[in-house]
């Protein structure tokens, strides 16, 4: 009996081989087949190519207009001066500094309010813009809630009249100011405004305040009454003639 036992295993272990050599053989046969049938199928064309090569092109070309540019410009200079409250400027900005008016040791602040008219603030930021003076900045102490966006797009408009349209084709974005506004309530608390507009003017640690609804010019002229600096008369003098050019 264990003699039989014996030559029935050997009959055994002599078929394990050959079984797995059939089963390779299989195998590579199967992937053969495989890599035929692989080579035989044709992939559809896609009948959205052309529409969507034109969308691409078309949004590229609207992405790089000067109008979009611009607007774009806009934005990013709004959120980077509203979303971070103290507010300076960046490195490359401090690499190429615009020279002013003003002595390095003066500075004016221009503090508003959303409460003032529309058309007040257009004249300031007119005003300053003209000047190209990095020695003047225009303050606001906060926005109401959900309205800065819309605030802040709509003072800075050059042409009030003016309604963007930033359709697809033949898009539209009004000319604005390319005047930074600051959210700073920290001056406001260190110079004490409670009023808008106000404008203070500092000198080497001291400041000259004055509030009241009139043009930038009368402002910082009441200011040099008592500062008397030749800079600052000459920032005035400036704003007067600009208003007859």
């Amino acid at each position: 009996m264990l003699y039989v036992l014996r030559i029935m295993i050997m009959l055994l272990l002599s078929t394990v081989p050959t079984a797995a050599d059939e089963l390779e053989k299989s195998v590579q046969q199967a992937m053969e087949q495989a890599r035929k049938d692989a080579a035989k199928i044709e992939i559809p064309a896609n009948k959205h190519e052309d529409e969507g090569m034109k969308a691409a092109q078309e949004s590229a070309s609207l992405f790089n207009s000067p109008e979009f540019q611009e607007k774009l410009q806009c934005e990013k200079r709004r959120i980077r001066e509203e979303v971070f409250a103290d507010y300076t400027p960046d490195a490359e900005e401090k690499d190429t500094p615009i020279t002013g008016k003003l002595s390095e040791n003066e500075k004016v602040y221009l503090f508003i309010s959303s409460s003032i008219p529309d058309e007040t603030i257009n004249t300031y930021l007119a005003a300053i813009e003209g000047l190209e003076e990095p020695g003047i900045s225009i303050l606001m102490k906060g926005f109401v809630p959900g309205q800065r966006g819309r605030y802040l797009t709509r003072i800075t408009q050059k042409d009030r009249n003016c309604i963007d349209r930033m359709q697809q084709e033949n898009p539209v974005v009004c000319e604005r100011f390319d005047v930074p506004i600051r959210i700073q309530p920290s001056l406001f608390d260190k110079y004490d405004v409670t009023r808008a507009p106000a404008v203070v003017y500092e000198r080497e640690g001291k400041a000259w305040k004055i509030t009241g609804d009139a043009g930038l010019d009368y402002l910082l002229e009441q200011i040099n009454r008592e500062a008397k600096s030749p800079h600052l008369s000459h920032l005035v003098t400036t704003l007067q003639g600009m208003k007859y050019e």
